[in-house]
């Protein structure tokens, strides 16, 4: 079995782009700076037709930097709102077959707690990784995602080898 190891890609707009929406207060000021608060008002839209789900994946950090599947949603985004620090392998379409990931975009990146990210439509990930013993993650989506917008591989098995993130 192949282990194909991934350097961290740095979040940034550049770097995350194509893969979708970076949800931080650092990327931009404030839409209210008071003496109590501050508020920054839509980092990240996501449009879907209907409700929104809110879920939770919780990852344990025992299970090391490993990713071994690869899910998508072809028509809605998804958002990842971590608890603690996680880690996202991500990867695009193949442009002539949606069907399958594009093998040589797949990239890692850290995404912190207390910010988040939207994955565009179509963007293949899975879980989020861990360091932390466990971390929840709040996943929110169009609400019947899970049962009509969901297409998986397990790597191994589908393609002999998954991939490891290396820190």
């Amino acid at each position: 079995m192949e282990k194909r190891v991934l350097k961290l890609t740095e979040l940034t707009k550049k770097n995350f782009g194509t893969y979708g929406t970076i949800i931080s207060e650092e990327l931009r000021a404030p839409d209210a700076d008071v003496e109590e608060l501050k508020f920054w008002n839509k980092l990240g839209v996501m449009v879907h037709a209907g409700n929104t789900s809110f879920s939770i994946v919780q990852t344990y950090g025992r299970n090391g930097l490993v990713e071994e599947t690869f899910e998508c949603h072809k028509t809605t985004g998804e958002a990842l709102l971590p608890t603690e620090d996680i880690f996202i392998v991500v990867a695009l379409p193949e442009v002539d077959d949606p069907q399958r990931p594009d093998f040589n975009s797949v990239k890692a990146f850290p995404v912190k707690k207390g910010s988040a990210v939207i994955l565009n439509p179509g963007v293949w990930h899975h879980a989020p990784l861990t360091q932390a013993d466990t971390a929840n993650t709040f996943v929110a989506f169009y609400e019947n995602t899970p049962d009509v917008d969901f297409f998986a591989y397990e790597l191994k098995e589908e393609f002999g080898f998954y991939y490891e993130v290396e820190l």
